[in-house]
């Protein structure tokens, strides 16, 4: 008898390549707004929409894009996703005016919702069942490394050649993973090989969804504004509360919240939004405390590259390891090494000087580096088989609204605060605290290798 198909890493390799260019395109374009916006007659006001252009789709179409990948062929899916992101890549570089450039970054951020959502399904396909913590980590630890290479790439670029060249960067790699993935991505089951029609259903829940994104996106960026505008924050708040709660009641809604209802997918999906968002914040919060105390730019740089070195470097131990013992000690292990760093940049003090925040720094990256693959390896496991795709799509939803909110919570305590290092501080540690909790009922209630 044949033993089990060897697991096939050439695919891993050709999605990370996918996922590189999703989320690359989420940060690369912070530092050429001002380039953007002097060439095409643009104040802020405009150019924060090249970025909420991108980061609203993302959000919105995660669900709708997860119910969709389940019936459709996984090369199909990632060919159109990759070529299109190509494709509206190119017309985002080419764009005349600030309204079409933003109309293409939301273009944009629809393909990069698909590349996100599809992405760990075919991963997790191609590999051995106790290969999946390993490779999913691989691939998750793309996603915060590309966050900060972004901005140093897209500067680089800006200033060498001119902001439109950040975008056409994409145009080679989109060409590469294209002509690979006919030998390493499979067509899928009989039944499943191409691009079904989006139904009615995922049409209105993108929608639904998109208004209740908007408007809270809005309300954050009122509320971390130095004047907020309290009312019409609120009046946001209201409405989003009310289109989720829109979503909510449809049909179509409720086999993605059977999902959440199961307990290992809604623990898991509650760790991850609060450690995600602990980890956003403090990419929003260290740099301030160390400006306040004349920090300059490549210092600040080199203090939050050791939160991503150190991410990169447990990364991949902590899949072996979740592949060995389980997912549940591996996960909770991590919860708590950032909650142990955010609790010593508490007692330190965010503004004690950039040696001493280099050890809470690689504390917190190294317990985000054992949390992220395992814990996409647990909500995969629990999820039935015909329903990846929707899993998935959960967790690109969950993971998304986490590096949103994170920094909007941030900026919020920081105003109100008046730049109050120790209230940034608490928030941290109320964040990593709530995911650390979140992974400790979870533990102990099921096995450790489910």
């Amino acid at each position: 008898m044949s033993g089990p198909p060897a697991s096939r890493w050439s695919t891993v390799v050709v999605v990370s390549l996918g996922i590189v260019l999703s989320a690359l395109d989420m940060t690369i374009v912070a530092v050429a707004l001002p380039a953007i916006g002097a060439d095409l007659g643009a104040g802020p006001s405009s150019t924060q929409w090249v970025l909420l252009g991108y980061l609203l789709p993302l959000v919105a179409l995660s669900l709708p894009a997860g119910r969709w990948v389940d019936r459709a062929g996984p090369r199909a899916a990632f060919r159109l996703a990759v070529g299109g992101f190509g494709a509206t890549s190119a017309l985002v570089a080419l764009a005349p005016t600030v309204e079409l450039l933003v109309a293409a970054r939301v273009l944009q951020g629809g393909f990069a919702a698909l590349i996100s959502v599809l992405g760990l399904p075919i991963v997790a396909a191609a590999v051995r069942p106790e290969h999946r913590a390993r490779a999913l980590s691989i691939v998750l630890t793309l996603i915060p490394l590309s966050g900060v290479v972004g901005p140093a790439l897209g500067g680089l670029l800006t200033d060498a050649v001119g902001w439109r060249t950040i975008f056409l960067v994409n145009l080679p790699v989109a060409a590469v993973a294209l002509a690979l993935s006919g030998r390493t991505i499979p067509a899928g089951s009989p039944g499943r090989t191409g691009l079904p029609r989006p139904d009615r259903d995922a049409v209105a829940d993108a929608a639904v969804l998109g208004a209740a994104t908007t408007a809270l996106v809005l309300a954050l960026d009122l509320l971390g504004d130095p004047d907020p505008a309290l009312a019409p924050a609120a009046l946001l708040v209201v409405l989003a509360a009310v289109a989720a709660v829109a979503w909510a009641r449809r049909a179509s809604a409720r086999p993605v919240l059977a999902l959440v209802r199961l307990p290992r997918i809604g623990w898991s999906l509650g760790a991850l939004l609060a450690t995600v968002a602990g980890v956003g914040a403090v990419n929003f919060l260290v740099p301030y405390a160390l400006a306040d105390r004349g920090a300059d730019a490549a210092t600040t740089g080199l203090v939050l590259l050791v939160l991503s070195a150190a991410m990169a470097l447990t990364s991949p131990p902590a899949g072996l390891l979740a592949d060995r013992l389980g997912t549940g000690p591996v996960v909770l292990a991590g919860g708590l090494l950032v909650l142990a760093g955010a609790v010593w940049l508490l007692l330190a003090g965010l503004d004690a000087g950039p040696g001493a925040l280099v050890v809470p720094m690689a504390l917190i990256g190294a317990g985000n580096g054992l949390f992220a693959g395992p814990n996409a390896t647990r909500v995969l496991n629990a999820t039935p088989p015909g329903q990846m795709g929707a899993g998935s799509g959960l967790a690109s939803l969950v993971r998304t609204t986490g590096f949103t909110l994170g920094p909007a919570l941030a900026a919020t305590v920081w105003t109100a605060g008046a730049g109050s290092v120790t209230a940034g501080a608490v928030l941290l540690v109320a964040l990593a605290g709530a995911g650390a909790l979140a992974a400790l009922p979870w533990l102990q209630r099921h096995p450790a290798r489910a």
